[in-house]
């Protein structure tokens, strides 16, 4: 489908181009569903794995796309495309996930796509309502709260899946509690305090206890500081790699 005259697409060619999209990756997991041996054996449960596996090369792209950018690298448009993939990839294993509920009768993609517009309609009362967010924080609170009162839960801590990481679940936990208020102050100066705390208790107690309080009281500092401790866990890690990678030159 072509663009306008100077080359532009316009609103209406774009919900076209949209819809065609849309209906001819729906076909292909029906088609595929119906006509491949492999898609026919998949369930939820075997399809989770490649769920997993996706989700990590997106972020590995949107990674590598961040590192070229930051750096001012020209190579940034292959890396948008190598995104584009990723993405791509991803979205059809959510599409494969919501086809086989539909077998079931359960829901299907549109629910999906319904679904998650109502929700978030919903939790962003200060664009579709009447209610005031001056910043970013206020619209994370507001959003737990939503979240509190849709799902009936009697906690803030309610929710949070225990497949998650341990350094992310931390995280969230943190966010969480500073969100509603549970934490005393929020400034990075105590929470270097509460760090060394922890530090001189594992000296004196080198068991599991002591350095999972440790690595707790680190990712509120992180928190405090505005610092994301699995980027920069992450980060650190890089470097320990090139380090490494040197000293074995090195001695070669």
């Amino acid at each position: 489908m072509s663009g306008d005259a100077d080359g532009e697409v316009g609103p209406d060619q774009l919900d076209d181009n949209l819809s065609v999209a849309i209906l001819r990756l729906d076909e292909l997991v029906r088609t595929l569903r119906e006509q491949c041996p492999w898609d026919r054996e998949q369930t939820h449960m075997s399809l989770r794995r490649y769920l997993l596996e996706e989700t990590y090369e997106t972020l590995e792209a949107l990674d590598a796309r961040a590192g070229v950018e930051a750096g001012g690298g020209a190579d940034v448009e292959d890396l948008d495309q190598h995104l584009c993939e990723e993405l791509g990839d991803l979205l059809y294993q959510v599409w494969f996930q919501a086809h086989l509920a539909s077998e079931r009768g359960a829901f299907d993609i549109a629910e999906v796509a319904q679904q998650v517009r109502r929700k978030l309609v919903a939790r962003h009362p200060h664009v579709f309502g009447d209610v005031e967010a001056s910043d970013a924080d206020a619209v994370r609170g507001m959003w737990d709260a939503i979240k509190l009162e849709e799902k009936g839960r009697d906690s803030v801590m309610d929710g949070i899946p225990s497949t998650l990481p341990a350094l992310l679940s931390a995280v969230k936990v943190q966010k969480r509690a500073a969100t509603a208020g549970l934490l005393a102050g929020d400034s990075a100066e105590g929470e270097f305090g509460e760090t060394e705390q922890a530090l001189a208790e594992l000296r004196a107690d080198r068991s599991e206890h002591s350095f999972g309080e440790l690595l707790l009281a680190a990712v509120e500092l992180g928190r405090r500081l505005k610092v994301d401790p699995e980027d920069a866990l992450r980060s650190a890690t890089e470097r320990a790699q090139r380090h490494y990678r040197a000293l074995e030159q090195a001695d070669g």
